[in-house]
């Protein structure tokens, strides 16, 4: 099943254009089904003091322009807290003869800070806290969201029981790797074995934005679905409710189950 909040933050981390009409479906944090529209009087772009002092150069073009944007977004909803999302500007050559240059604005912060859980209401409490850490810096540093996405397995792990420390050779305690404990839960749990395959590549994920200055939005993202997918497989109790619906209706061919509740005639 396709997650469509992700769908939506992958199109915001893209970009938005210069023309406020065309920007992307952008979900409100509040009540999370609603869309933030942009309040066109709110919108402020500048070109940066520094930028501006670029012009003079004998080789200047447009392209070197850089700058700043900030806006107010609303919901359809007006019991909905607004929203302001700040960010860069630069300016890029489209090839077009009738627009050679555009703006490109890239969101560097929203606050409040934009939904990444489709299953949120799932979510054991220190889990959702720690995703919802993630979402307050996504923007800005995704391999520091990253690292608390990660931290949000481990969260995951102590909500499901699993040990976070063994007994060494010399009779400490050892503490245990998130490999060995997804591995660890999926052993345990075979249940949820697709939930810890799932979990244990939020986890390399993690691992690099930790390390590695190399992620990018779209990375982040890709752990964060994996995580949403991973906690509907473990909490989400419709699936089995599901299926015994559907048996219910096959052991009655269909019929509609009054029908079997109705005093014989």
């Amino acid at each position: 099943m396709a997650n469509l909040l992700i769908r939506d933050l992958r199109a915001i981390a893209r970009g938005f254009p210069e023309n406020l009409a065309d920007w992307p479906h952008i979900p409100c944090p509040t009540c999370t089904r609603g869309a933030l529209l942009p309040v066109p009087d709110s919108f402020e772009v500048e070109e940066s003091v520094t930028s501006r002092s670029w012009h003079g150069h004998d080789e200047w073009e447009p392209d070197w322009i850089r700058g700043g944007f900030h806006c107010v977004l609303t919901c359809r909803k007006e019991t909905c807290d607004q929203v302001r999302v700040i960010g860069d500007m630069t300016v890029g050559w489209t090839g077009r003869d009738d627009v050679p240059y555009e703006r490109h604005l890239t969101p560097t912060m929203f606050f409040p800070a934009l939904p990444l859980l489709e299953n949120r209401g799932l979510c054991p409490s220190e889990v959702g806290e720690r995703v919802d850490a993630a979402a307050k810096i996504l923007w800005l540093d995704p391999n520091s969201a990253a690292n608390r996405v990660r931290a949000a397995v481990e969260a995951l792990m102590d909500d499901q029981g699993v040990i976070r420390k063994k007994l060494g050779r010399a009779g400490r305690g050892v503490r245990l790797s998130l490999d060995d404990r997804i591995t660890t839960f999926k052993t345990a749990l075979p249940q949820h074995r697709d939930a810890a395959d799932l979990l244990l590549a939020v986890k390399w994920i993690g691992n690099v934005g930790s390390h590695e200055d190399v992620l990018r939005i779209p990375d982040v993202l890709e752990g964060v679905e994996f995580l949403d997918h991973a906690l509907s497989l473990i909490y989400d109790t419709n699936h089995d409710d599901m299926k015994k619906r559907a048996s219910n209706v096959t052991a009655r061919q269909g019929r509609p189950g009054t029908l079997f509740n109705e005093a014989p005639s």
